[in-house]
Order: C-alpha cells, then sequence, then structure tokens
C-alpha cells in the first residue's frame, strides 16, 4: 500500500463502483478504470479478490477438463485467468495450463504477471485489443476467459468480439465468460446465452456466501458495500467439438466451492 492510506483506497473503490454503475455511459471504462494510483490499488486488492472467486467458481462448471492453454483476454490483473487456471488443474490433478494474458494497459499486464507468479502458473503478456488481438487458431486445447470485459466494450466492437469467439467455440475452444449479476451492465446477455445454446454453452449463476478476508470487509463496510454475498452470471462450454457430447457438458454451479482458495 505505501504511500496511500487506508482512505485513498476506499475512495479508489468508491470511484470504481460508481464508474461500473452510474457513469458507464461516458465510456472508455477501462482506460478510466486504471486512472490514478488509487483506482488502481482498489483493483488489484479488492477487485482482483472478487474477480478471483467468481471465475473459480464459475470455472468448476468445466469439470477435469485437459487443456494447454488459457487466454484470458483483457486480463486486468490476471485474477480471471489465473482462477481457471487453477480450477482445472484441481479438477485434473495434473498441471495447470499456461495462462496467456491480453491487455491494453501495460500496468495491467504488469499485476497480471505477478498474479501468475503468486499462483505457480506459467504464464505471458502482450499488449493489444479486442477484438482485433484475439487470438487465431484455438481449439480444443485452449480455454477463452473474459472476466467482466465484454461489457466495457462499444457495441460494435464486442459484437465483432462475439463473431470471432463463437467461431473459436465451434473449433472446440472452452470458454468461461464471466458479467455482474446486474442485467443494465450487460443487456445483451440473454440473447447471447439463447444463441449460443446450441453450441454447448450453458449459462450459469454461481453465487452464495463467502467468508471475506479483513481487507475485504473493512473497505466494504468503509465504501458501503457488502459482498457477504457473492454472485456472476457465467457462459461455460468445455472444451471439445459442438457436436461432441463428451465436450459440452457444463455442468450448473449454484454456489460457492468451499474450497475456492
Amino acid at each position: 500500500m505505501p504511500p496511500l492510506t487506508f482512505s485513498e483506497v476506499r475512495k479508489g473503490v468508491q470511484a470504481l463502483s460508481s464508474l461500473y454503475v452510474e457513469r458507464r455511459g461516458s465510456g472508455a471504462i477501462a482506460s478510466r478504470a486504471t486512472e490514478g494510483a488509487a483506482k488502481r490499488a482498489a483493483l488489484a486488492t479488492f477487485y482482483a479478490p472478487l474477480h478471483f472467486l467468481a471465475a473459480h467458481a464459475a470455472a468448476a462448471a468445466l469439470g477435469p477438463a485437459r487443456v494447454r492453454r488459457v487466454h484470458d483476454l483483457g486480463c486486468g490483473t490476471g485474477a480471471g485467468g489465473a482462477a481457471v487456471a487453477r480450477a482445472l488443474a484441481t479438477a485434473t490433478g495434473a498441471a495447470p495450463p499456461a495462462v496467456l494474458g491480453l491487455d491494453v494497459s501495460g500496468w495491467a499486464l504488469g499485476e497480471a504477471r505477478a498474479t501468475w507468479r503468486a499462483f505457480g502458473l506459467a504464464g505471458r503478456g502482450r499488449r493489444g485489443a479486442l477484438p482485433g488481438a484475439f487470438p487465431d487458431r484455438l481449439g480444443s486445447d485452449d480455454v477463452v476467459v473474459l472476466a467482466f470485459v465484454a461489457n466495457e466494450l462499444p457495441a460494435p466492437d464486442r459484437s465483432a468480439l462475439f463473431v470471432r469467439l463463437r467461431a473459436a467455440r465451434e473449433r472446440g475452444a472452452g470458454l468461461v465468460l464471466l458479467e455482474p449479476l446486474a442485467r443494465g451492465i450487460a443487456p445483451w446477455w440473454g440473447d447471447l446465452a439463447a444463441t449460443w445454446a446450441g453450441l454447448g454453452v450453458a449459462d450459469l449463476e454461481p453465487r452464495g456466501p463467502i467468508v471475506r478476508p479483513d481487507w475485504i470487509e473493512r473497505l466494504d463496510e468503509a465504501s458501503g458495500l457488502d459482498h457477504r454475498e457473492l454472485g456472476a452470471r457465467a457462459l461455460v462450454a468445455a472444451p471439445g467439438k459442438t457436436g461432441d457430447a463428451a465436450g459440452t457438458r457444463a455442468q450448473p454451479v449454484k454456489s460457492f466451492p468451499p474450497t475456492a482458495v
């Protein structure tokens, strides 16, 4: 934390909460979210752990899928990709897959590398923007993670991203796409889930109580937030061609596993 104070980080938490809920209409959400040390500290120490828990719970639906690479697109602090990689390792009992992170922010990629090291993961980051930097030639050895990213994109970019994501899914790539529970943040969710149901993509809602670390609890109380119960919406598909039943059985997740961390 030094030289930041608790009060400064709390202001960063509140500023991010306002940005994503009340001030979305001004656009450029991703770049505005990393403006200033207080917002960056809030992302790294408050929101990243919560995103890790949500992604870990959703990734449980992948089951014991054996993949070589997790592509964390718009990786931010790396929490989403790290959670999915660790969940896959737990499910298979094998070494975790490598994580390949993509983000426009050099600061975020630095945080992501630290996250991967902390979780014992082989990770590599590169700078790039979606949808143009979407990786090519994905298949059944890959899982694509989009953790709280698609809602940040302008509508034309989001549509183009989903076209590329659908093509990757049709080639057998797995998927973990996460967004907040609030429907106003992702009003396109229902249509997307219905359209992709035939691709073996399950529409899940992992949610349940969590035991908050002291730091999260203190910032919750100081910021007027409450994360005693955590939830998210998730579109999840296990790797495998869409016609391969064994590769598309995403199991419903209704609560957070007790062994999430």
